[in-house]
């Protein structure tokens, strides 16, 4: 049971939830279509492309976007990926996702750690992928923070 303060917290935070999601939401879409075209990146995930077998179904279950996650795939491997994720300013190594901060992680290694190999690669969970669990910063920030440490890791 809550206090009553806990309670007005968590009304409060309900109410900008709508406002929230719909600025991360669109971020995301920013970010993935910017990351389609970035140098060392060589797929990414977001159904929100208009390249995706699930395009179509987007349309008519998620008219407001899919979400504010996405992942994507570099040149190299988790070496790679390491000195990427190391290179970002702005994104917090947090496995969590939905938070009002953008998250960075390596899956392989965090959320998939104790899925073997064989099974992990055929789920699509490489080695040289990143999961990007996007937040309420600036967008053109994200942008930029994530070319940077791209750039600086090759």
């Amino acid at each position: 049971m809550q206090s009553p303060f806990n309670a007005y917290l968590s009304l409060v935070g309900l109410e900008t939830l709508p406002q929230r999601v719909s600025q991360q939401v669109v971020s995301a879409q920013r970010i993935a279509e910017h990351l389609t075209s970035a140098p060392h990146v060589t797929k990414v995930n977001y159904s929100g492309l208009g390249y995706t077998p699930q395009y179509e179904l987007v349309g008519k279950y998620f008219p407001r976007g899919v979400g504010q996650i996405l992942s994507f795939q570099v040149d190299g491997g988790a070496d790679s990926v390491r000195r990427i994720i190391d290179g970002t300013r702005l994104f917090s190594y947090v496995p969590n996702i939905g938070d009002a901060r953008s998250l960075i992680v390596d899956p392989a290694h965090i959320t998939h750690r104790e899925v073997p190999a064989e099974a992990r690669i055929a789920a699509g969970v490489s080695d040289n992928m990143i999961r990007l669990s996007i937040g309420l910063e600036d967008v053109n920030d994200l942008i930029a923070d994530l070319d940077q440490a791209i750039a600086a890791a090759y």
